[in-house]
């Protein structure tokens, strides 16, 4: 795959929604482990902000950067 230019500093839409979307995972983690304690298994919560974010990233669409 060809690289393009990115016209500015900012981020992608993608990028922003995935971010955004891993920094939720992580704030519905905190609040169900402090409501549900028996839930507090890292085991439980270690996948769930990647996965957040692979599912957004994929679903929202860029802008063409040319």
């Amino acid at each position: 795959m060809t690289t393009v230019s990115q016209p500015s500093a900012l981020p992608t839409n993608k990028l922003s929604a995935a971010t955004l979307a891993a920094a939720l995972a992580s704030l519905a983690e905190m609040i169900v482990t402090r409501q549900f304690p028996q839930l507090a298994d890292p085991t439980i919560w270690a996948p769930v902000a990647p996965l957040m974010a692979f599912i957004v990233g994929y679903f929202v669409k860029d802008r063409p950067n040319v």
